[in-house]
């Protein structure tokens, strides 16, 4: 039960759990808001605080990816290794 008595519900048995999580571990920082936000849209509301627990990310992370896959212009650009925009980053600092 959770904190509302209501009946905590697993979305994965153990074993697929496992191999979600092994797969989501093999992503980059982009990848894995975007598997997240797939997850959520594919398992329905109320799946957010599991996935959550699941992948030990954020509720906030989730969103972001559901709002980046359903953004009108979103694309994958799976021609650049890059994971962050050239500039992009934390600048170095200036002695």
């Amino acid at each position: 039960m959770n904190k509302l008595g209501r009946p905590k519900k697993d979305y994965y048995n153990d074993a697929l759990k496992y191999e979600k999580q092994k797969y989501y571990s093999s992503l980059s920082e982009k990848s894995k808001r975007h598997f997240l936000g797939q997850e959520y849209l594919s398992l329905g509301k109320g799946s957010q605080r599991y996935l959550a627990i699941v992948f030990n990310c954020s509720l906030q992370t989730i969103r972001k990816g559901m709002l980046e896959l359903q953004s009108p212009d979103f694309d994958i650009n799976f021609s650049s290794p890059r994971q962050r925009a050239i500039g992009g980053g934390r600048k170095k600092k200036k002695y």
